[in-house]
């Protein structure tokens, strides 16, 4: 119950806690088994676009997305958590990682000439 509780607090209040690029992810294992719920931001400083992406057996996809409705993804990502843990699956909120990058940090710059 209080995992349940926590994941809720946490997936609804993830946009007010964390700057909107701070992408989350929750790892749910049952024995041997792993699987992974993320949510992503697609643009930097901001909470929309977002996917909630979900990775089982090696395979991601994408869940639910959305590019105009405030807190959707997160609301999705908490709720998929609860349905997980009601089936017996225990989802623990990964630590952030830091350093995340997005498209636009990998571009190629011009050589500097000195």
């Amino acid at each position: 119950m209080y995992k349940a509780f926590l994941a809720i607090m946490v997936g609804l209040g993830m946009t007010g806690l964390a700057s909107a690029s701070d992408n989350y992810s929750y790892t749910c294992d049952r024995g041997k088994q792993e699987r992974k719920i993320s949510v992503i931001y697609l643009q930097r400083e901001s909470s929309l676009p977002c996917e909630v992406r979900y990775t089982k057996g090696g395979r991601e996809e994408t869940l639910w997305n959305a590019s105009y409705a405030e807190g959707y993804c997160e609301g999705q990502a908490s709720e998929f958590v609860k349905k997980q843990e009601s089936w017996g699956w225990n989802c623990t909120l990964d630590q952030p990682k830091t350093g995340d990058s997005l498209p636009e940090d990998t571009e190629t710059r011009a050589p500097e000439s000195g």
